[in-house]
């Protein structure tokens, strides 16, 4: 029977014979496992902490342009108001 690194045509899955996986090989790829998501949580962490952040600097920035209006319409008001003192002098 050819081995599947050879350069012959492939065996049939009916042809390979029985296939014997033992608790150990279970057993480490569990642990492998449990590994990759234990740094895929630690991961979601740092994303959730940057997605935070930027949640932040986003309303920082929200109110800062709301707030814009309001201040320009104040120095508006305030050199109208300095103008009609000055004209009415």
């Amino acid at each position: 029977m050819p081995q599947s690194g050879s350069t012959g045509p492939p065996i049939p899955p009916d042809q390979l014979g029985v296939v014997s996986i033992g608790a150990r090989e279970i057993y480490d790829q569990v642990i492998g496992l449990r590994s990759e998501v234990r740094s895929i949580g630690q991961q979601a962490e740092g994303v959730r902490a940057e997605l935070d952040d930027h949640e932040d600097r986003i309303r920082a920035l929200e109110r800062w342009r709301y707030a814009l209006p309001v201040a320009a319409l104040t120095g508006v008001g305030g050199a109208l108001v300095a103008i009609v003192q000055a004209v009415a002098k």
